[in-house]
């Protein structure tokens, strides 16, 4: 009589395995580091017109940010190790966009501290990119601000440019002086980052360029930036039709400080903002509206920190609005 035996499968081997996951199976190919390099190439039109107007000085603040972000991520994923590896390359999109916000004379330790403030406060603590709850460099110039406002002052900085332009920040003018500030000013010489604002953040043209270029591949999502300056130009409009004396032009709002480098870069961060198309658009307009309440009606001069961060918070309400589910009624 034959010994009977138990049917036992197969194992499969590593090279066998199926990966069994949640359909649609669908895989982009795309990783953290090249999402982060594309973010670099957007950025990169800014930086080569700061450097042209500013020459070495503002190099010398984008190469301190970077080389000081890619220390303290080595050095906080030694101490800490974590899934938020430096080789991502977040830290160093994160350093230029920080950077972006400097004062162009930013001494080396407001660098360093910016950096650690940006990468182990505001994006390790937090279990680094996916986790964090505010946009880290935004976080880190808003501690800046308030910990040394005399040296985050971006007028002062650039008091000795030989200019033909007005060496004060167009926001700052307009609180003192009223509508009349935009008379000081050319259209030309604000698209192209001939104003007073920090390193990079002025460069209208060269980041709106930058944006589409995050557009086209489909890096940041269109909701975003439309809700964004449909909210601005809407609420500033009606500030200015209230009165015209006290608020400028819906135009120079868009041209001055660092509007369009919020719209393209700030709010658009893939870890603080919305997931869903709805709560984008709502997320945009939100963000809109409170830097044109908080510049109109504050004593902060540009106000994209706080707008951004105040919107950091809505966040994850807003992802509350959910698509309704067809033929889940009942359930």
């Amino acid at each position: 009589m034959k010994e009977l035996k138990m049917y036992q499968p197969a194992r499969p081997t590593d090279a066998g395995m199926l990966d069994v996951a949640v359909g649609p199976h669908c895989r982009i190919g795309n990783g953290l580091a090249l999402i982060h390099q594309r973010w670099l190439l957007a950025l990169l039109p800014a930086m080569a017109g700061s450097c042209y107007l500013f020459g070495p000085a503002a190099l010398r603040v984008f190469g301190l940010s970077v080389c000081f972000a890619i220390a303290l991520d080595l050095l906080a994923e030694r101490l800490a190790p974590s899934r938020d590896l430096t080789s991502n390359w977040s830290s160093v999109t994160l350093a230029l966009m920080l950077a972006f916000m400097l004062p162009l004379n930013a001494p080396w330790w407001l660098i360093l501290m910016g950096c650690f403030f940006m990468v182990v406060v505001g994006k390790k603590l937090f279990g680094g990119v996916g986790g964090y709850p505010a946009q880290p460099a935004v976080l880190s110039i808003a501690i800046l601000q308030l910990s040394w406002p005399g040296r985050m002052d971006n007028t002062g900085a650039l008091k000795d440019m030989d200019w033909q332009v007005a060496l004060v920040e167009p926001l700052r003018l307009l609180k003192s002086i009223g509508a009349s500030a935009e008379s000081h000013y050319q259209w030309i010489d604000l698209l192209l980052g001939r104003q007073v604002a920090g390193t990079a953040d002025g460069m209208v043209l060269l980041l709106l360029l930058g944006g589409l270029f995050l557009l086209v591949l489909r890096e940041i999502q269109w909701q975003l930036p439309a809700g964004f300056f449909i909210g601005l130009l809407t609420t500033a409009s009606l500030l200015h039709l209230s009165d015209p004396e006290a608020f400028a032009s819906p135009l120079f709002y868009l041209l001055s400080g660092g509007t369009v480098f919020m719209a393209f870069f700030l709010i658009t961060d893939h870890t603080t903002s919305p997931v869903n198309r709805v709560p984008m658009f709502c997320y945009g307009i939100l963000a809109g509206v409170l830097l044109m309440l908080i510049r109109g009606y504050s004593q902060h001069v540009d106000g994209i920190v706080y707008a951004v961060l105040l919107g950091n918070l809505c966040s994850p309400l807003l992802d509350m609005i959910k698509p309704t589910v067809k033929g889940a009624e009942d359930v």
